[in-house]
């Protein structure tokens, strides 16, 4: 039984995202609070929406929950729910007419996946229009309103296209077909013809503790993953409380939890219990070795705004010194300062930094300013002496004492200068070896050496060499079977994606 446990938590804690889950796990490993059933049901819902989060914030969990709630899945739905990835790296280096192409082809191919074990037909499309009309065929022949879920959208590094997709989006929307994408915070390029507050409706993926079930919820998704986390293995505080702390502490974001909680089963090898000074290394541990490296992850999938990321970490910095003091759990920045810096900022958000929890609040010293919760792994770095008291735990989690404010014409941004994008800059991980998809704690489930000199070998050299590679090419490779075939296109998605 203790062997089937550990099994059971070893391949749940591999598992980052939920593209990576197999259909049948997707239910044990998945929980969902009020508020989130709240947000699954505006996805199934008639109109236009966009799921707007940060990295590993469950925009993908809440897209395929839909899609599980829909036809086909759900025979007895009135609904059909489509869900299409769109990590395909030929439309990040289309645009105008060659994006619309490929894009209708890609669209079409995932939607004919989609329903290949039903009776239903869905012709390729190579045109907008010809989708278009597919899709109203499709919901004629099923007599049911088709829901589409756009995952992976928006790309950090790659904006110009995104124009294009929206005019898609905007034409696709229809009385019988509906649009949903997810996209990450602070994107705002949506092109000239789409009216973001007219033509769809903006749905925010954040997670709080002053929100029904949010204790639950951590509590729920730490027992069905983490099964050798038991009572016995805490001291000073339950499991509950313990998964709480942590959901606060990684500002609500899933994956942040994930390796939190992998963290922490690790902490209990070492030490048999965790206590409030194991849990603070287990925090410093977070900080040292996943979010500050976060920032060095993402540069090469940038693009044009890789300078962004060096004023990312001195903004990072700026607040998490500000906030120390007084051991505030958010910051409002003026607003002012919020737009000049708005791509560092967005970084900010995408790694898991900071999360927005208000848009625009009154500051005492006048003006108005964005509040951000901070992380608090990263705050416990800056706090004299960097350990998690008994005080500290119990101030933190009741949530209480005011933000820390930064204004515009204060100290703390007066010396960091403003990023400028590059002229042309590529995604720079397209062009980085093969050989940078090995299994590490960037890439916990990445590529063996055997696999990766088989590619050297087949003459894939580069990650954009591998993504451009066929499923039957790939296939033809020696031991390459639909496993190590999957197991390809998930390292490259978190490579180029995540």
């Amino acid at each position: 039984m203790m062997d089937a446990l550990q099994h059971n938590t070893d391949e749940f804690a591999l598992i980052l995202a939920a593209e990576e889950c197999r259909p049948e796990q997707f239910d044990a490993m998945h929980k969902f609070s009020p508020h989130d059933q709240r947000i699954i049901r505006k996805l199934i819902a008639h109109g236009p929406v966009l799921l707007q989060g940060g990295r590993g914030s469950g925009k993908s969990a809440f897209f395929m929950a839909a899609s599980r709630a829909m036809a086909p899945r759900n025979a007895q739905s009135a609904v059909m729910g489509l869900y299409v990835s769109l990590r395909y790296v030929p439309l990040l280096q289309a645009t105008g007419t060659d994006y619309e192409k490929r894009f209708c082809e890609w669209v079409g191919q995932q939607i004919q996946k989609a329903l290949a074990h039903t009776s239903y037909t869905f012709l390729d499309s190579y045109d907008i229009l010809q989708l278009k009309n597919g899709l109203s065929e499709l919901a004629i022949e099923a007599e049911k309103r088709v829901v589409l879920l756009f995952d992976d959208a928006a790309h950090m590094g790659r904006e110009t296209s995104l124009g294009g997709f929206f005019d898609i989006f905007r034409t696709l929307s229809s009385d019988i077909v509906s649009c949903k994408a997810a996209i990450y915070p602070g994107v705002t390029e949506f092109g000239t013809r789409f009216d973001v507050y007219n033509d769809a409706s903006v749905v925010d993926v954040v997670r709080y503790p002053e929100q029904p079930g949010f204790a639950t919820l951590f509590y729920d998704i730490m027992q069905a993953r983490y099964p050798l986390l038991t009572e016995d293995k805490v001291t000073g505080f339950d499991l509950p409380k313990l998964a709480q702390f942590l959901g606060m502490t990684v500002l609500g974001n899933m994956r942040g939890f994930i390796f939190a909680c992998n963290a922490l089963l690790e902490q209990t090898d070492a030490n048999h219990t965790i206590g409030y000074s194991a849990l603070g290394d287990v925090l410093l541990r977070l900080a040292a070795a996943y979010y500050w490296p976060l920032l060095e992850e993402v540069k090469p999938k940038l693009g044009r705004y890789l300078p962004a990321v060096e004023v990312a970490q001195d903004i990072a910095e700026k607040i998490f010194a500000a906030c120390a003091p007084t051991s505030a759990l958010s910051v409002l920045i003026h607003r002012a300062l919020v737009a000049r810096y708005a791509k560092p900022f967005e970084i900010l958000e995408y790694v898991g930094f900071i999360t927005r929890r208000e848009a625009s609040r009154a500051m005492k010293s006048g003006g108005r300013g964005s509040r951000f919760a901070v992380n608090l792994c990263n705050l416990l770095e800056r706090i004299t002496g960097s350990r998690l008291t008994v005080q500290l735990f119990d101030a933190w989690l009741s949530t209480a004492g005011q933000p820390v404010e930064i204004h515009e014409r204060g100290e703390h941004f007066a010396d960091i200068h403003v990023p400028q994008p590059l002229e042309g800059g590529e995604l720079e991980i397209l062009h980085k070896p093969v050989e940078t998809l090995r299994k590490s704690r960037a890439y916990p489930y990445g590529l063996p050496q055997l696999k990766i000199d088989l590619l050297n070998k087949a003459g894939i050299h580069t990650i954009g060499a591998l993504a451009a590679a066929s499923d039957e090419d790939l296939r033809n490779l020696d031991g390459v079977g639909e496993v190590f075939l999957d197991r390809f296109r998930s390292v490259v998605g978190q490579a180029i994606w995540m």
